[in-house]
């Protein structure tokens, strides 16, 4: 990670931040996270993420954070409850907190995105 010149600028490189495996076949570099950085707000974790081709992870659910998606690369579908829709490079999703979920790469390559998540007030669930 670069700080710049002491300031609260933070960059980190994608590249730089090493790979690791989570859940099903997701593949996860944890860019940034609460108690890593200075977040000021309800802020947990910035993710890149890449599913490989037809893979997926696995149906789950974060009680009280909400999840945005920017798909970056490939194609593939995600699950909120009970809906599917079809995602592709320069979709974003929202993931409300407290609502199974997941999310399957096409077969013809990797699906590459990023997560932004935040912790929610206190009872705003569902």
């Amino acid at each position: 990670m670069v700080e710049q010149g002491g300031s609260r600028l933070l960059v980190q490189r994608a590249a730089e931040v090493e790979e690791s495996a989570s859940r099903g076949a997701l593949r996860v570099r944890r860019v940034f996270a609460a108690g890593s950085v200075p977040f000021e707000s309800s802020f947990q974790f910035i993710l890149y993420n890449r599913l490989p081709a037809g893979g997926q992870n696995e149906r789950h659910q974060h009680e009280d954070v909400e999840k945005v998606y920017y798909f970056l690369k490939g194609s593939g579908e995600v699950s909120c409850g009970a809906e599917t829709a079809r995602v592709t490079a320069g979709d974003f999703v929202f993931f409300p907190a407290a609502i199974e979920h997941e999310i399957r790469a096409d077969d013809d390559g990797d699906l590459e995105f990023i997560v932004c998540a935040a912790r929610i007030a206190d009872g705003q669930t569902g």
